[in-house]
């Protein structure tokens, strides 16, 4: 049966679809159009107005307020009207709600987060790669008052810090190369041969390191998450340098290695899905 919310060529004639719909709005380009819109709210940007929109992605004033127009009436966003200007809307939270139910997968994450917490003592949090860049998800702060924090909803590039390196993981290295011509991502700290180098390690061992990459005076070390697909979403470990030396790392490293084991065994996945690492602690039991 036709949906009622998306008129077809069967439920409306085209001449009344055209007539109710801005010639300016239609099309694939508007589509894409509109869902870089939604792409441009982040933890820094939580709110547009029209004007912005028209000026980032180079429309008409009347174009942008149509997208954005069309995007309030499916509740993708809101409109504020002291402030004129959008912010998300609740449509956002149902589709999460979906995702984040499927699978199980937030309950599992969730205790593997509060795990490498307890074990560690530092923040740990869940990054998600969105585009050419990684946003950080979920983060549990850790207990100590000099602790270090990505902050949630902060974006952050994929050719640095520990989480980034780790969803670079599973690409092939044309890929990653293709990735880092891109003149919008920032290049690798040490330049894309020492990169490609450096995550090499990291598949033996399981684990990216990162040291004051995205955060002076932080240390990091991230695994992917053995979820649906490779280079979807990473776990990482975030700590002070000054408490988090290389035998810290090390002891931290083996910790998330075991807990991305423990959690691909409750997420059903077969070890042939996944990159094979291998075990840290291998050459010093």
């Amino acid at each position: 049966m036709p949906s009622s919310r998306f008129p077809t060529s069967t439920s409306r004639p085209a001449s009344a679809l055209k007539d109710t719909v801005e010639p300016a709005v239609t099309g694939t380009r508007s589509v894409f159009r509109a869902l870089s819109i939604l792409h441009a709210f982040s933890a820094r940007r939580p709110h547009l107005s029209g004007r912005e929109v028209a000026e980032k992605f180079g429309c008409s004033l009347p174009t942008a307020y149509r997208l954005l127009r069309a995007l309030e009436a499916e509740h993708f966003l809101v409109f504020d009207k002291s402030t004129r200007t959008y912010s998300l809307g609740p449509e956002i939270l149902r589709l999460s709600g979906v995702m984040l139910q499927r699978d199980s997968v937030v309950a599992q994450t969730q205790s593997t987060l509060i795990r490498l917490r307890a074990l560690t003592g530092e923040t740990v949090g869940v990054f998600w790669r969105l585009g050419n860049q990684r946003t950080c998800t979920h983060e549990m702060a850790g207990p100590h008052t000099d602790r270090v924090e990505a902050g949630v909803g902060e974006d952050y590039p994929l050719t640095r810090g520990a989480a980034g390196k780790a969803l670079l993981i599973t690409l092939h290295d044309s890929a990653i190369r293709e990735l880092v011509a891109d003149p919008a991502v920032p290049e690798p700290l040490r330049g894309v041969d020492a990169l490609l180098t450096e995550l090499e390690v990291s598949r033996r061992r399981g684990y990216t390191v990162s040291v004051a990459e995205t955060v002076a005076g932080a240390v990091s070390i991230a695994a992917p998450i053995p979820w649906l697909q490779q280079g979807l979403a990473v776990c990482s470990i975030t700590a002070p340098q000054s408490r988090f030396g290389p035998r810290e790392v090390e002891k931290a490293g083996a910790t998330l290695v075991e807990e991305m084991q423990r959690l691909r065994s409750h997420l059903g996945r077969r070890p042939a899905e996944d990159v094979q690492f291998e075990d840290p602690r291998a050459g010093h039991r």
